[in-house]
């Protein structure tokens, strides 16, 4: 199968499980060294954040370095005997909430309205109207409080990590762009602009090499974008248009390279990464179909580094 047949049909099977809603949840591809999900959570309660505030405290998590992605409530923390460290800042996370609205008087009269659904009782004889609105809290980073229990704190032993069997075809692909990557005991990978550099967690942190490479090709996507090379607009605010564009970009890219090198079923967890950041886009279609035009070309030129762009080797 040629590398165009490859693409054609990754988008057009991107496309379709996003319109079917087949996707399951994305998980991320490494072992969390924090002990727990990946995933920005409650540490007390264990609840998965979601939406904008998933992607808001991770992205957070990144920038600060913070060991930990598991944040708590000025209350719950003090609950448990913690302190926040000096200097530290709170981080905000929002939620929807409703107001009930009297549509003849236009007063609040929310309290009644959930005081007689508390109560299972009817509100057939209220006339009134719902009005959405956000409510947000503050919360903190476990990596910035001190005295917690130790449980809080705890992380996975690397050591005991066995990791993966390398794909000797995949590493020259890798090898062979001359990208500089640094590989460390960590539960972030990101590409830094800046630097020119990818930052990958430990290799011993994957546990199969279709993760792996999932991640690596993610990256090296982003890579492809510098000014040097195919100069992508990849600078750009969090969570703005063009930061999810080019993390579609991304993730596309490591769909079409996952598939050239014959890790199909890495596409569930690429289609699950896109939709999140799709939901930025309006949840626009149209996007995926253009973010593949511009992965086509990334994938291709980290391709001609090894002289590998017509038949895949499976």
């Amino acid at each position: 199968m040629n590398t165009q047949a490859i693409y054609e049909r990754i988008t057009g099977i991107v496309i379709e499980m996003l319109e079917n809603h087949k996707n399951n949840n994305y998980s991320e591809s490494w072992i969390n060294l924090s002990g727990g999900s990946t995933f920005a959570k409650n540490a007390v309660s264990n609840h998965v954040y979601s939406g904008i505030n998933q992607l808001l405290l991770s992205y957070l998590k990144r920038k600060y370095n913070y060991t930990h992605n598991s944040w708590m409530t000025f209350k719950q923390l003090s609950e448990l005997g913690g302190r926040i460290q000096k200097g530290s800042k709170a981080s905000m996370v929002v939620f929807k909430s409703v107001l009930y609205i009297d549509k003849k008087t236009e007063k609040n009269i929310t309290p009644l309205i959930e005081g007689l659904i508390a109560k299972g009782q009817t509100t057939d004889h209220i006339e009134f109207k719902k009005v959405g609105y956000l409510k947000s809290y503050l919360v903190f980073c476990v990596s910035q409080i001190d005295g917690l229990p130790e449980q809080f704190y705890k992380l996975a032993d690397l050591e005991q990590m066995t990791g993966f069997e390398r794909d000797e075809y995949a590493e020259h692909i890798i090898e062979s762009t001359g990208a500089n990557i640094c590989y460390a005991p960590q539960n972030e990978a990101f590409y830094k602009i800046d630097e020119d550099k990818i930052y990958m967690p430990d290799r011993r942190q994957f546990d199969s090499k279709e993760n792996f490479y999932g991640v690596i090709f993610h990256e090296l996507t982003h890579f492809s974008g510098h000014p040097s090379r195919l100069n992508r607009p990849i600078a750009n605010k969090f969570g703005s248009v063009f930061y999810a564009a080019e993390e579609l970009i991304g993730e596309i890219g490591s769909a079409f390279l996952c598939a050239y090198l014959g890790y199909e079923n890495r596409i569930t967890n690429n289609v699950a990464y896109i939709e999140n950041w799709l939901s930025v886009m309006k949840n626009d279609k149209q996007f995926v179909v253009l973010a593949s035009s511009q992965a086509q070309k990334a994938a291709d030129y980290i391709l001609e580094f090894s002289q590998v762009t017509e038949d895949a080797p499976f």
